[in-house]
């Protein structure tokens, strides 16, 4: 099968090296391909050095075409190391050609084929070695050895790899037909025995140059054997390294087209032909491995930028008719059965729906939901192909909704099946039909499908402890401050940590135990009962939170209105001044008011916001969350919101709305959570009685993800380096000190403002601004008063934009870095809203043409098209936002009146 040439036949070999002779053949033969990894290569070598059982093992390095300095710094790695080693060289074929040669004059009476970007535990040959020297009977077919993520640009260890759960249990053999779940997929863990090679003339599929060779290799070898035992080496870490650049061949294999054919082709099509040749069926080991390798398509194209948004429609057309192929050998229980990681059900569904069952019709109705407040029920039914016909009977009528949704659950450009959810009155009998059949009704979220069930599995459900355990582990001492598996966790730490968890745990329950005698108290319920919670950020507060809630405490004083915030913050003082009810963000107070809380309403969706209580204290909640948003929702977030309880959605504009409620698209929302109000800010951009002097030429573009650290519990960001020399810094200062915009600016009376993002604000120091450009903050006043006093606003993709429109200010867009965006490098996905056609004024890309058009719109008459796009895009206009989210807010709490639609 190879065809590559090899240039240097022979192995070149160091003075100082030493090539193992026939009468001393090593027991593992390591087989790595090179090509251009300059960088990392010394890391691997000198992991090989520091073996602790050096003789026991050879190196075969192939240098696959490398164009980097590779060779050479291996080749001054073999002046001076002790290992036997040999280098070949080859033209450049792919990782699976050059491991191909190397197979060929292995030596070794096993072989694997470590990858030269990781590296190895000292102790990884002495540990594999020594647990085969204890299969004595020689039942072993491969041995797999654990994977360790390192993450090169934090630095981090993590065994946090999904198939890791197989080595908690030690060293130990496992048969793949009685222990499917224990696939094994990656050459550079697995250990072959090169007769076996020989023997079958086995070899790594050249077709897959970049990714899924090293589970076909594995795979198609253990599928020739009389029976798969695979000995697990969990005392043998192998590091894998997460390279900072991102340039490895997995890191980049999602944007290549071949993973979404030649990978499904050659690889999972291949394999289930070889396993209808070997035994005339397919392996449940087998069927749970394509499963587990499908799936890393479903789940990557639900994150924010996945390489499907880009590529061609004909490479997905064939990507799907492929998976059918595929899931033709896979079965429905298989799916079902699929534990290796955790799998909802929604991707279960995107296998079975989508190829297996494309024109489903659910035998059962789901009763998910209660609103005691509305009176309304929620049902929920998940099909595919077209919508079925629904009949509804209530109280012996045939009635239509009050609302409803289908949400389409689309991945990679195709639609596999849908999610349908009904809203009905909840104070009558009811019934539900589809297509004519009447349907079971069945009260709950639909449950877990089981076809088999491990000890543990019904242990655990049914009597809460692990049966599986009990015989083979000492008991814990129980204690009555410490639940069992904190005092598990505190006998393998120490006995020091467990009384430092127990003193902790004890305060903590303490407190608990404090707050829910207090939240009961007359006291509290006289403060607190029916109380409606607003908050912005933790730290900051000028967004539409404290907007309604000044709103609601002048217009409606008879609501019981508190408002969040850090004490801290530097908006404190100016809303204790004037007058707001303050809450310190985390403190008893806080805690009591949310527990006694009629609504709760946030600008922001972060889950410190939605879930601010823990265990019991949650419990006892019952508030209603209304999500005020912070900015118009003009990109696909449905991910991200679909995973958050939502009792209200404010939306803003007309598009907004419909792409959220609309038939057909990915939210689960219809129209009884999502209201068009206008947001509560914007009241302030029409309310004033005069016009403000045109005095900035404001610049506030938004953030970017990757120019920020992590954030900790509370959303507080870590601060990165190199904001300097990133493109964003560069190409707005270019903008920012552009000559010929100062000279305008200075020429006519205006001052350029720069009011940064608050996540980027910190880092603005950094950038070479010229004095002429004035950096605001947006604790100085309200947004609405920096754009009623701009005779521009230039962002990028910020929401801002829809603010400056709804004040009639012109809008320039500068977007440097459109493709980025679009691949996914901010936090989220291009959604409805074109920029070009939809958009409030001109979109630029260059920094020079952004400043022509900038003036331009000072000096020029405004366009009508976008005045005629902030017509058609807004339904209000007007200081009525807050008045119209209030009303919509008091409904959620008030019951409604059945109101029947006969049909």
């Amino acid at each position: 099968m190879y065809a590559a040439s090899v240039e240097k036949v022979n192995p070149s070999v160091s003075n100082n090296s030493r090539i193992v002779g026939e009468e001393s053949s090593p027991k593992v033969s390591v087989v790595t391909a090179v090509y251009n990894v300059e960088d990392y290569i010394a890391d691997y070598l000198d992991s090989l050095d520091r073996q602790a059982s050096p003789n026991t093992i050879e190196v075969i390095l192939v240098l696959d075409g490398s164009t980097d300095s590779s060779e050479q710094k291996i080749r001054e790695w073999a002046e001076r190391t002790s290992l036997a080693h040999s280098i070949l060289t080859k033209v450049n074929g792919g990782q699976a050609s050059a491991r191909n040669v190397g197979i060929k004059i292995a030596k070794g009476e096993w072989v694997t084929f470590c990858d030269p970007d990781d590296y190895l535990a000292d102790d990884y040959f002495e540990n594999l070695t020594a647990f085969m020297d204890s299969d004595i009977n020689d039942t072993a077919s491969m041995y797999a050895t654990r994977v360790v993520g390192f993450d090169e640009a934090s630095g981090k260890i993590s065994a946090s790899h999904p198939l890791n759960g197989r080595f908690r249990d030690g060293d130990r053999f496992v048969s793949l037909e009685r222990s499917p779940s224990f696939f094994h997929m990656s050459g550079a863990t697995a250990v072959v025995r090169s007769s076996e090679l020989k023997r079958l003339g086995h070899e790594f599929q050249e077709e897959l140059t970049f990714s899924f060779e090293d589970a076909h290799f594995v795979a198609s070898y253990l599928l020739q054997q009389a029976e798969p035992v695979i000995g697990i080496v969990a005392s043998s870490d192998y590091f894998y390294r997460r390279r900072a650049a991102g340039n490895s061949s997995v890191q980049i294999s999602a944007f290549k087209a071949e993973k979404y054919g030649a990978v499904l082709t050659h690889g999972h099509l291949d394999l289930l032909a070889r396993a209808k040749a070997t035994s005339g069926d397919i392996p449940l080991w087998l069927q749970l491995m394509l499963i587990y390798d499908l799936l890393w398509y479903y789940r990557g194209d639900r994150r924010v930028g996945a390489p499907s948004r880009s590529m061609d429609a004909n490479v997905l057309e064939e990507f799907h008719r492929l998976v059918g192929q595929v899931m033709d050998g896979i079965s429905e229980i298989a799916v079902h059965s699929f534990e290796v990681m955790a799998t909802d059900d929604d991707l279960r569904n995107a296998l079975i729906l989508g190829y297996k069952q494309p024109d489903h019709r659910p035998g059962e109705v789901y009763v998910e939901k209660l609103d005691t407040d509305q009176q309304m029920t929620l049902l929920h039914y998940v099909y595919s192909g077209s919508l079925p016909e629904e009949t509804i009977t209530y109280k012996g009528k045939s009635v239509t909704p009050r609302h409803a949704k289908t949400r389409t659950m689309t991945f990679l450009g195709k639609t596999l099946f849908c999610h349908r959810y009904i809203w009905i009155p909840a104070n009558g009998t009811f019934e539900i039909a589809l297509d004519g059949a009447q349907k079971q009704l069945i009260i709950g979220r639909p449950p877990r499908q089981h076809y088999s069930l491990r000890p543990y599995t019904v242990s655990k459900a049914l009597a809460g402890v692990d049966l599986t355990k009990e015989a083979s582990k000492p008991k814990v001492k129980r204690s009555k401050f410490l639940p069992v598996r904190a005092l598990k966790k505190a006998q393998r730490i120490g006995v020091g940590f467990r009384k430092q968890l127990q003193d902790a745990w004890i305060k903590k329950s303490n407190v608990q135990s404090r707050i829910l005698r207090l939240a009961d108290s007359p006291k509290v319920k006289a403060k607190y009962l029916n109380s409606w919670i607003f908050m912005d950020r933790i730290y900051r507060a000028n967004d539409n939170a404290e907007h309604l809630y000044r709103h609601i405490s002048t217009k409606h004083p008879r609501v019981n209105a508190w408002f969040v915030l850090e004490r801290q913050s530097p908006d404190w003082g100016r809303l204790s001044q004037e007058g707001f009810k303050l809450l310190e963000h985390g403190s008893e107070d806080h805690k009591l008011a949310l527990i006694n809380a009629k609504i709760y309403a946030s600008s922001h969706l972060d889950k410190f916001v939605t879930d601010p209580l823990t265990g019991k204290l949650a419990a006892k909640a019952g508030w209603k969350f209304v999500f005020l948003q912070h900015g118009v929702t003009d990109h696909d977030l449905s991910y991200w919101f679909n995973g958050k309880r939502i009792d209200l959605l404010v939306t803003s504009t007309v598009p907004e709305y419909e792409s959220i409620v609309g038939n057909d698209t990915a939210y689960r929302f219809s129209t009884k959570e999502v209201k068009l109000t206008g947001f509560p800010r914007h009241d302030a951009l029409v309310s004033r009685s005069h016009a403000p002097d045109k005095k900035w030429i404001l610049v506030s573009p938004t953030w970017r993800q990757s120019l920020v650290g992590p954030s900790d519990a509370l959303g507080r960001r870590g601060r990165i380096e190199g904001f300097a020399e990133s493109d964003y810094a560069l190409s707005w200062g270019a903008f920012l000190t552009n000559p010929q915009l100062t000279q305008f600016a200075r020429s006519n009376g205006f001052h350029i403002g720069l009011l940064p993002h608050p996540s980027l604000a910190e880092y603005v120091a950094e950038m070479d601004l010229s004095p002429e450009v004035a950096v605001l903050d947006w604790d100085q006043k309200p947004f609405a008063e920096f754009v009623q006093e701009s005779a521009v606003l230039v962002t990028d993709y910020s929401s801002t934009a829809f603010e400056a429109a709804y004040s009639g200010v012109p809008v320039v867009y500068f977007q440097f870095d459109q493709e980025a965006i679009k691949s996914g490098s901010h936090t989220y996905d291009v959604g409805y809203f074109d920029f070009h056609d939809d958009g409030f004024g001109p979109v630029t890309t260059d920094a020079e043409i952004a400043v022509q058009a900038t003036i331009a719109s000072v000096t020029e008459s405004r366009d009508p098209k976008y005045a005629a796009r902030t017509e058609s895009t807004f339904k209000f206009l007007d200081a009525g936002n807050s008045e119209r989210v209030y009303r919509e807010m008091t409904k959620l709490i008030r019951p409604a009146k059945p109101k029947e639609i006969i049909q």
